[in-house]
């Protein structure tokens, strides 16, 4: 209680309140952005079949066609209905095919759909590979094609909402409906049964050795549409539909059972579906093991300054190309952004950063523009980072909150949290050479929720782009300051 000091008494931790402390937000912080060509894009096994052609003012003239396996025709299902018939017997069991058609439901589109296009489905040639083990590209060499079109669809107009009231599913889109008209293949087709009776079935072989694979192409003015066809994989996607007739006769028998007591020939005509997909059919789905391949065969004629795009990694600074930097990644554009006076911002003092975000506002336009963009860690030769130097391994995200944002059509921009990003090129912890922005095909997991794929291809499967101008283009950032 009595002792004493003989020095004054002072505030614990008054030494740090006399520096200079505060929180302050800039969004004038130079973002330093770019257009950049990137490798040639993987497009095998993309979830829609691209085809069509479209000019984008800005960035050129863009063409598709796709190239893909069916699933074989290992069966054409003919049955009877027995349902109040009684000891039917069956005597000829005859089928011929009556008609084949194409459906194929799309649901994406890009360009004009005012103008008209045709479509055709052409067989491959018999010595052409589509290769299920082999990664194609978007500027793959196309297999070689038959002479003869199997069938086209002449002078659609695409309209892609079919019924705006259906929230979801194909029901709520336009479908091609593409008549097969080569006489060959339709008595192939319907050569893939034996006219004997094998539980009710109508058994073919041969179908993949005969059927190499087939193509959809269009022919259309250069101002037309690119249109993104379902793939296939599950019921109500694109197939081909076969009709075929059949008859037979059966008899029954009277109430003794010892004789006939009538004769009766049956005409009708039935359906069978073949799935447009790229899956492994396992032996239970009744068409034997076999693997199916695709992919998109998309080309590009830049014009104006992003015709100097060429090789990969080639890079157009926005200020050669009127202060906006383009993405457009199914023809491998893509951004790269840098932040030369990041750093400033310790020189004087020391920080701590609060809250960071990188956002994007497209340009207004009539093109569809990316669902979703990711950002990527860059290489000093403007290419996406990977976790290996050679081949193909995963993609370097950059590390954070978020890598990846959404559109948001509301607000028209994409916001990147980007904060423990930052923080850590501020405090030394990680070096950046930039981040590469390109649209990127997603995955959704119970466990995982949604997030970037990290595998080959960093493109989605639709044609879509967005023109940025550099002054929309903004880094935000809250920080706290402690004055050195």
């Amino acid at each position: 209680m009595f002792l004493s000091a003989c020095e004054d008494p002072q505030e614990i931790g008054s030494e740090v309140f006399v520096q200079d402390i505060g929180l302050l937000y800039t969004d004038t912080l130079t973002v330093d952005a770019s257009t950049i060509l990137l490798d040639s894009i993987v497009t095998s096994n993309t979830a829609n079949l691209l085809v069509g052609r479209y000019t984008d003012p800005t960035l050129g003239l863009v063409e598709a066609s796709s190239y893909f396996h069916i699933v074989p025709a290992d069966t054409l299902y003919s049955r009877v209905d027995t349902v109040g018939r009684k000891a039917v017997k069956w005597i000829r069991f005859p089928s011929k095919v009556d008609s084949i058609r194409f459906i194929m439901p799309y649901t994406l589109y890009q360009g004009d759909t005012l103008q008209r296009q045709t479509f055709k489905i052409t067989q491959l040639a018999d010595n052409a590979v589509l290769d299920v083990t082999k990664t194609y590209y978007s500027n793959s060499d196309v297999p070689a094609l038959k002479p003869t079109i199997l069938g086209q669809l002449r002078n659609k107009r695409v309209t892609p909402i079919k019924n705006v009231n259906v929230l979801s599913g194909v029901g709520r889109f336009d479908t091609l409906k593409v008549p097969i008209t080569d006489p060959s293949f339709i008595a192939f087709i319907a050569s893939q049964r034996d006219i004997k009776i094998k539980d009710n079935a109508l058994v073919g072989t041969g179908f993949r050795n005969a059927v190499r694979g087939l193509a959809l192409t269009s022919e259309s003015n250069n101002n037309a549409a690119i249109i993104g066809v379902l793939g296939g994989g599950s019921a109500g996607q694109s197939y081909m539909q076969i009709f075929y007739n059949y008859s037979y006769t059966y008899t029954i028998l009277n109430k003794a059972g010892t004789a006939d007591s009538a004769t009766i020939k049956v005409d009708t005509t039935k359906s069978n579906f073949l799935l447009v997909d790229q899956f492994i059919q396992t032996p239970s789905g009744g068409r034997g093991a076999s693997l199916n391949a695709r992919f998109n065969r998309i080309t590009t004629t830049r014009t104006g300054a992003y015709s100097k795009l060429i090789d990969p990694s080639d890079v157009l600074l926005s200020s050669q190309a009127n202060n906006q930097v383009a993405l457009q990644s199914s023809t491998g554009l893509a951004m790269k952004v840098k932040f030369p006076s990041l750093l400033k911002l310790k020189e004087r003092q020391d920080i701590a950063i609060n809250k960071a975000e990188l956002v994007l506002e497209p340009n207004s336009s009539n093109y569809s523009v990316p669902t979703d963009l990711i950002l990527i860690e860059s290489t000093l030769t403007n290419r996406p980072l990977r976790s290996t130097t050679t081949g193909e391994g995963s993609l370097l995200f950059v590390s954070g909150e978020a890598s990846t944002a959404a559109y948001i059509s509301k607000n028209n921009n994409y916001t990147f949290n980007v904060t423990s990003s930052l923080q850590n090129i501020l405090s030394g912890r990680s070096k950046s050479n930039g981040w590469v922005l390109s649209a990127d095909t997603f995955v959704t997991s119970s466990t995982t929720g949604r997030g970037p794929i990290s595998g080959k291809s960093i493109v989605s499967s639709d044609v879509d782009r967005a023109i940025f101008d550099t002054k929309k283009i903004k880094l935000k950032v809250y920080y706290t300051y402690i004055g050195k």
